[in-house]
């Protein structure tokens, strides 16, 4: 009886050590800082701006582009980037030399605050003019340096660092604000492909106009061909007469020749 006793209070001890133990980690968080943080945007400013030019050289994802303005620029072009050519979506691998581009860039700039509240208790170890040391939950005391106008949480009412005592169970609010800008760029890049080159074609000579041939004329017959060739009849000086008058001519020319000879 007397060991079931024992056993019943070392059951009950034990269950009241894990109790305090639960209790004093709740309290000890309830005591830990809390933060807290949020983004405060301010109104944000919009800027467009285009930019043209034409593509010279296009090799793997490198973008050579002579620019509207003058020179040259090459551009790293992400594989995710697209290119709007007549209508069509085309990756840098698909443009040709020659394409003219026109790349429009809006850029949207925010003003952002990061905000960053932590809300901790403590009890004031040492108070002298704005200079107030805390003693933390954690047995850990902080000094800290406090403005004129930064107000305590003493009880549920605000209480400012002159309102301190030694002593005081006091909760405060530390807001520390980190100003940084957010921009965001988008870009879109249409264009127009170069026109295909005009097929080259040779000028065709016209022919030569040929004029038709003369039909030969018909041969004649045999018969005729004689006929031409043998004239009808003889003509009227066809006589005797012309041949003995000169013969009577040389002969007189004989006679006086030998006659001027025996002279």
């Amino acid at each position: 009886m007397t060991a079931k006793i024992g056993r019943m209070l070392t059951g009950l001890c034990t269950t009241a050590m894990v109790v305090t133990a639960v209790s004093a980690t709740a309290m000890a968080n309830q005591n830990m800082p809390k933060t807290t943080s949020e983004q405060i945007k301010g109104a944000s400013s919009v800027k467009t701006e285009q930019i043209s030019g034409t593509v010279v050289a296009v090799e793997g994802n490198d973008l050579l582009v002579r620019m509207s303005s003058g020179g040259f620029r090459n551009f790293i072009v992400p594989e995710s980037r697209t290119f709007t050519i007549d209508g069509q979506d085309v990756s840098v691998h698909d443009l040709k030399p020659g394409t003219r581009l026109t790349a429009t860039i809006t850029t949207t700039t925010t003003p952002v605050t990061e905000r960053t509240t932590t809300i901790g208790s403590g009890k004031v170890w040492y108070v002298s003019g704005n200079t107030v040391i805390v003693t933390l939950p954690n047995n850990e005391n902080r000094m800290y340096k406090v403005s004129e106008d930064y107000k305590f949480n003493v009880h549920g009412q605000p209480a400012s660092v002159h309102d301190l005592r030694k002593g005081m169970v006091i909760s405060a609010e530390k807001i520390v604000e980190e100003p940084r800008t957010e921009v965001a760029s988008n870009t879109t890049v249409t264009g127009h492909a170069p026109p295909p080159p005009k097929p080259v074609v040779a000028a065709a000579s016209a022919p030569a106009k040929q004029e038709p041939a003369a039909a030969p004329a018909p041969a004649p017959a045999p018969a005729e061909v004689a006929e031409s060739k043998l004239p009808a009849k003889l003509p009227k000086t066809g006589s005797e007469l012309p041949l003995v008058g000169i013969l009577g001519v040389l002969f007189s020319g004989a006679a006086l020749a030998i006659r001027k000879v025996r002279l």
